[in-house]
């Protein structure tokens, strides 16, 4: 896995993790984890208890902060102003706060994870979006939400891409092709991420990272502010977690972020 200079590897605690040079810039604490011994933070698996201890120490947060949402691939936001359990955040992908010692925390084995800062308002973020969150536009939504409930100027937010599948990997039959040609048309841009698979005749490649970066860029995020860790799950397997290469044995990696 090669490490680019927006991100930095860490291990400590047991447990491996990338993070965001910019986001340590400003203090944050955050972190998206990469394939361990014994480490799983899939709902209910025998690792996922202490896969969070080891990251919320190797962090310094307290586990107690914790609030991760059980994600079902939709476009709803939830603003949290306290520490609330996951049954109490049913079909939530994205979560916004301006609040301290709330870690918002989510999970991913191949979808993209966005991290999100307002250094201004003082704002965070951490978004899950599938290739059925991207249709929905839910990262597009999560900052309108910021913009519209704590004031957010999208000049000032900041967006942190995660490890996720990428446009060399994701590969999609024709009727999804036919349903991103449909809803991202007003672009005018289709021809940029949807393209022909060179190995099957059947098949299309759809790129969900630049449809995500021009919804941010359509909103006023500068492009500057847009960062890419650049890692695509399924090539880098042996380190990140991937549901394409994994199967129905997949684990999932978290991503935390915390004011």
């Amino acid at each position: 896995m090669e490490i680019n200079n927006n991100i930095i590897y860490n291990n400590k605690e047991g447990i491996e993790y990338i993070q965001f040079k910019k986001l340590l810039d400003y203090g944050i604490k955050h972190a998206y984890t990469l394939k361990g011994n014994n480490i799983n933070f899939r709902s209910n698996s025998k690792e996922e208890k202490s896969s969070y201890e080891k990251i919320f120490k190797a962090l310094e947060l307290d586990i107690n902060t914790l609030v991760k949402p059980f994600q079902n691939h939709t476009s709803n936001v939830k603003c949290i102003d306290k520490v609330m359990s996951r049954d109490k955040l049913k079909d939530v992908d994205g979560l916004i706060t301006d609040k301290e010692n709330i870690a918002l925390v989510t999970t991913n084995a191949d979808c993209i994870l966005f991290l999100i800062y307002d250094p201004v308002k003082k704002v965070i973020g951490n978004v899950h979006s599938g290739w059925r969150g991207t249709c929905q536009k839910i990262l597009e939504k999560a900052i309108v939400k910021m913009i519209n409930y704590y004031g957010s100027n999208p000049n000032d937010i900041m967006c942190f891409i995660s490890p996720s599948i990428r446009k060399c990997h994701f590969e999609v039959d024709e009727d999804v092709k036919i349903l991103y040609e449909s809803i991202f048309a007003f672009t005018k841009r289709t021809n940029e991420f949807i393209k022909k698979s060179e190995i099957k005749n059947d098949k299309y490649m759809i790129d969900t990272i630049l449809i995500n970066q021009m919804l941010l860029e359509g909103l006023g995020v500068k492009k500057e502010n847009i960062i890419d860790c650049g890692i695509c799950s399924v090539c880098n397997s042996d380190k990140i977690s991937s549901y394409r290469v994994e199967g129905k044995e997949f684990k999932l990696a978290t991503s935390i972020i915390s004011l």
